[in-house]
């Protein structure tokens, strides 16, 4: 990790840094999934799950919550010769024990179906090892589909896509701090929503899930791309109802649709350095990076001042762990455009809460309760 960046985590964390850093390096003991309480109760999902051979576990403070565990780590096969390369984020996949598919894949030895092949991110990280499904020749002809079965990885976990209760809509894999940010919003039934960047859909399903289809929610990311993700996403949970999903650039939403002072509740979910995602297994973002992302940050939040009634409240949430990104975005926002920082009404254990000049805020982070990196505040427009 660059030394600019470190020292940045260290005004945070302090002689705690360098073993933060490390926790990041693997993934937390359990992984979450959202039960869709609008379709199945969470004892129905909880037996599902268990009849497919996956035991999973009420969460102890979040009602939708439940996770499974993970296991690991496991010491992989040494004689394995031939050779797949991937980006990152494939390379955490099959490190989690996931199969290979097409994207992500950037070169590969020459190899037959059956083979076995070593799984090595772009860095040299070597993460899983797959029974190929096709031929070399096959793969570089190929756009999309499985490449490889996943039958050995440094980790493992119950491959939830896979499951019954995912194809029917019944659950949404979602890290907890994400749903934590929805309940610390606390939206109401009748009242609009707008999410400034709703891809994939997590935030802006799990509002409709809490306001039981009843409240009203615009929710915009910057890409059609992005946006057919997100119809698709919800479309699957049946939480499309009152939600209107626009492609479009976030930031000028105050200069070109008339929402001004109309909104109840906003989420900004902007753009970070994500350096609380775990594992992470290359750690390449530079100061430059974060300052960028600050800058770009506070322009979601300017627009959702604009949007916001007289009272109405934005969460603010990034995967990161950087002040600059964080606290310090959040006082500008109080600072500069006149916000005011206000506690969340909902208590959650899990998380530090921390006071940063005149603002309060929520941070999740490996050496608390094994969460991810992640950071929470409520701001109301005075």
């Amino acid at each position: 990790m660059q030394e600019g960046l470190l020292n940045e985590l260290r005004r945070v964390y302090g002689s705690l840094t360098l073993r933060l850093v490390e926790s990041l390096k693997t993934p937390p003991r359990r992984l979450y999934i959202r039960v869709n309480t609008l379709r199945a109760s969470i004892e129905a999902v909880l037996e599902e799950m268990e009849r497919e051979g996956v035991r999973a576990w009420r969460d102890g403070e979040i009602g939708e919550a439940v996770y499974v565990e993970l296991k690991g780590p496991y010491k992989l096969p040494g004689d394995v010769e031939k050779t797949i390369v991937v980006d990152e984020k494939t390379a955490v996949s099959v490190m989690m024990g996931s199969n290979l598919y097409r994207p992500g894949v950037l070169k590969a030895d020459s190899f037959r179906r059956g083979d076995m092949v070593r799984v090595v991110s772009k860095h040299g990280f070597y993460v899983g090892v797959v029974e190929a499904t096709v031929s070399s020749s096959e793969l570089f002809r190929m756009n999309s589909g499985l490449v490889g079965v996943n039958v050995a990885s440094v980790y493992s976990a119950p491959r939830i896509s896979e499951l019954s209760v995912y194809r029917k809509g019944l659950v949404y894999p979602q890290g907890l701090p994400a749903m934590v940010t929805t309940i610390f919003l606390d939206p109401r039934e009748g009242e609009l929503v707008v999410d400034l960047n709703a891809s994939p859909g997590g935030k802006t399903g799990h509002v409709v899930q809490y306001t039981r289809g009843r409240s009203r929610v615009i929710a915009f990311d910057r890409s059609e791309s992005k946006i057919t993700v997100l119809k698709s996403n919800l479309e699957k949970l049946g939480l499309a109802m009152n939600v209107l999903p626009i492609p479009y650039d976030s930031r000028y939403a105050h200069l070109d649709f008339n929402l001004n002072g109309r909104v109840d509740k906003v989420l900004v979910d902007p753009p970070c350095s994500n350096i609380g995602v775990r594992p992470k297994l290359v750690f390449d973002k530079t100061m430059s990076d974060v300052s960028n992302n600050a800058s770009y940050q506070k322009q979601f939040l300017k627009t959702a001042h604009s949007l916001l009634k007289k009272g109405g409240i934005v969460a603010y949430s990034t995967c990161t762990l950087t002040s600059k990104e964080n606290e310090e975005v959040v006082s500008y926002a109080v600072r500069e455009l006149g916000f005011e920082s206000v506690e969340a009404e909902t208590l959650f254990t899990r998380c530090d809460k921390v006071y940063f000049e005149n603002i309060v805020g929520y941070r999740f982070h490996p050496l608390n309760s094994d969460m991810p990196g992640y950071f929470i505040a409520l701001l109301r427009k005075a």
